[in-house]
């Protein structure tokens, strides 16, 4: 529930024959108060190896601000933390997933 350097630490210790940096994203809802008016104004803490962006976002975004944020980002990889306790759920939300970076890519062109 709370990002911490030491938690992140911890996690990607658990994942060192894989990774060797972790990249964390911070929702920071309605308390966000850095003067940001585009996503490249904002700038990750850094500790080591391990960066957290406090993005202005929260759980109350809605669905539009949840999928820019997605296209602009290109994640290699989302793990949903909500409606995921079934199969057929988290492939549902796979395929939306897939589908925002389908259409990023679709619109460069």
């Amino acid at each position: 529930m709370q990002l911490s350097f030491k938690k992140l630490q911890d996690h990607l210790a658990r994942f060192s024959a894989k990774y060797d940096k972790l990249v964390a994203f911070k929702p920071t809802g309605w308390t966000f108060s850095q003067q940001v008016e585009s996503v490249e104004d904002i700038e990750p803490q850094v500790n080591g190896n391990i960066s957290i962006y406090g993005v202005p976002y929260s759980e109350h975004s809605s669905f539009l601000e949840l999928k820019r944020f997605v296209q602009w980002l290109k994640p290699l990889k989302i793990i949903p933390t909500v409606n995921n306790g079934r199969w057929e759920a988290r492939k549902a939300m796979e395929r939306c997933f897939s589908d925002w970076m389908n259409e990023a890519v679709k619109a460069k062109l």
